[in-house]
């Protein structure tokens, strides 16, 4: 049975994490049904659970700054309602809409969905087109990991048992027009993605961006895509182009199976209209 500890400060919570197996808990959606189902098939549970909702330094939220943050406690709620996320990256406040329902976006946070590592996580796949780099604090150390780097495959991070995400640093994009997040779910309403794709664009494609989410072990930033696109010219043909190259992408690291030909078919036609979406705004926004 593990024992419950309530930090009252964040030295507290490192030194309660540095004395041996523990788990931070802010929102607790991901990790609650996590450890019930390692309960139920008799896996070990950590020895300490710690609180650390109530702490200040994860609810930080700076986004003017020259080094814009986010905490890691910060809920998808806020995420989703906050006029400051809003004005200079959208992308968050679209992504934030679409996890779970309302109860859940309440107290479901932008760090437990980064340290529970699911392929279909919305937010990392919008961190991750933000350029946002991981700070993990422990009693030891303190250092920044971009998230990409930071996960390694479904429900595996590279975190030590002692370390915790503090928040994350994110790029300072040339355009806030061009962000934009697209989901498939398997139904209308809460449904984890099955497909889910984030794009940023600037007006003169210099820094283009595009990460595909719930194809791979961990959301990817598609390279190849972003130098077709740096190479050519606004279009539907660019964007038909575009969504065939993610494919292709996909095939290259999955395979082919029978289980894929929907997502095969649905990465074409998501990064196509994804793509064209954005730039839209930025044409609009220009």
């Amino acid at each position: 049975m593990s024992r419950f500890v309530a930090a009252r400060s964040l030295n507290d919570a490192l030194e309660v994490m540095a004395r041996g197996e523990a788990r931070a808990l802010a929102g607790g959606t991901d990790l609650m049904p996590r450890l019930r189902r390692a309960r139920l098939a008799g896996e070990p549970l950590p020895n300490v659970i710690v609180d650390v909702s109530r702490l200040s330094e994860l609810t930080r939220l700076d986004l003017g700054s020259e080094r814009p943050y986010i905490g890691a406690g910060i809920s998808f709620r806020r995420l989703e309602s906050d006029l400051e996320v809003e004005r200079t990256y959208p992308i968050l406040k679209q992504a934030a809409a679409t996890v779970g329902s309302v109860q859940v976006r309440q107290t479901a946070s932008i760090g437990g969905n980064v340290a529970n590592a699911s392929p279909a996580a919305d937010g990392v796949t919008a961190l991750v087109a933000l350029g946002a780099r991981a700070e993990v604090v422990s009693i030891r150390e303190r250092r920044f990991c971009r998230v990409e780097e930071l996960i390694t495959g479904p429900g595996q991070t590279i975190l030590a048992n002692d370390e915790l995400i503090l928040g994350f640093e994110l790029d300072r994009l040339k355009s806030r027009d061009g962000q934009v997040f697209s989901k498939v779910g398997r139904r209308r309403g809460v449904s984890v993605a099955r497909l889910n794709v984030a794009v940023c664009l600037d007006p003169a494609f210099s820094d283009c961006r595009v990460v595909l989410g719930a194809c791979f072990p961990s959301p990817r930033r598609l390279n190849d895509v972003e130098e077709l696109l740096a190479n050519g010219v606004a279009g539907d043909a660019l964007w038909r182009e575009a969504g065939r190259k993610a494919t292709d992408l996909f095939q290259d690291v999955c395979g082919w199976r029978s289980s894929a030909a929907y997502k095969v078919q649905a990465i074409a036609r998501v990064t196509g209209r994804t793509l064209a979406l954005a730039w839209e705004r930025v044409a609009r926004g220009a």
